[in-house]
């Protein structure tokens, strides 16, 4: 078999390894096999994730999904390398594909997705040039680099294909929630208009800029308000640690609380207030989950990510 590979890289360790041309049917005879087994009906599928990216970051992501329990999805996860016809890993609901050359990728996920259902492509990593094939099969891409400026500089194109997100939105939905119910209080929309100035220490610089973009795309703000952006050191359950907005008349602090369960959202300043809501569970697993629950275009989202490219720590 040309260039045969197996699955060797601690993905679906359960699985069993078979040729590409015979993946649907293993699966339809796992599936049945399943289904005598428990004595009950197959779970309904409902999309398909494919995850894309080395082979470390693929292993973290089947656990992910493994432990979103009957989600309902098939999975598809593949690691880029040079061959053009390797051996692929199945289990009853999930495939691997190891090592596959990248001008393969569109084929393969084009011949595994459920094409009546919808397809999500988790992005971890990889080519960047085959970004735009796979989202012309997507009907959302998620985005989940450690360094996303390749791909983050290819967006505007790709907003045209599909809806984009990226994992570092979902990991902020607690941060951006709590500052939105700040800015419902009176005191704050009075003075929102004389902040001059933000300070963000993150873990993660790229959420902290995406943070700040989502800011300045919905307070419509100039470059005369100042962006600073530090690298945080800690094990902060959260891509941000601490997030402060300045001006003559107001101040506005939301930090992670040293327990670091909650995050404490305070006004200082006139009639100040101070608010403690709990950061929620940011594991990969309850990220993924979030994504997958969304179908729709985030338009927030976009705008955040057109201004985080301008903005630099």
């Amino acid at each position: 078999m040309e260039d045969a590979v197996t699955a060797k890289d601690g993905l679906l360790p359960g699985g069993r390894d078979v040729p590409f041309a015979q993946i649907e049917a293993t699966l339809a005879r796992l599936v049945r096999d399943g289904r005598r087994r428990r004595g009950a009906p197959a779970r309904a599928l409902l999309a398909t994730v494919i995850a894309v990216g080395v082979p470390e970051r693929l292993t973290a992501a089947a656990e992910a999904l493994e432990q979103l329990g009957d989600v309902g999805v098939r999975a598809i996860l593949i690691s880029e390398g040079t061959h053009t016809n390797p051996v692929a890993r199945v289990t009853e609901h999930s495939i691997a594909i190891a090592g596959l050359a990248p001008r393969y990728l569109n084929n393969a996920v084009a011949a595994l997705r459920l094409s009546s259902l919808p397809a999500a492509v988790w992005w971890r990593g990889g080519s960047v040039e085959a970004l735009d094939d796979l989202a012309d099969l997507a009907d959302r891409l998620i985005l989940d680099t450690p360094d996303p400026d390749d791909v983050w500089a290819k967006a505007d194109g790709l907003f045209e294909h599909t809806v984009v997100t990226d994992m570092r939105w979902p990991a902020l939905t607690r941060w951006r929630a709590a500052l939105a119910h700040l800015f419902d209080l009176p005191q704050v929309q009075r003075d929102a208009a004389s902040l001059q100035r933000i300070e963000i220490d993150a873990k993660d610089v790229y959420a902290a800029r995406l943070y700040a973009g989502w800011l300045k795309s919905r307070l419509r703000w100039t470059d005369a308000v100042a962006i600073s952006i530090k690298e945080a050191a800690g094990d902060a359950p959260t891509p941000l640690v601490r997030v402060r907005l300045s001006g003559k008349a107001l101040r506005v602090t939301l930090q992670v609380k040293p327990q670091g369960s909650c995050l404490e959202a305070a006004v200082e300043g006139g009639e100040g207030s101070t608010r403690i809501v709990p950061l929620g569970d940011g594991s990969l697993a309850a990220l993924i989950g979030e994504e997958l629950g969304v179908r729709t275009r985030d338009l927030a989202f976009e705008q955040a990510l057109t201004a985080a490219r301008e903005i630099h720590a």
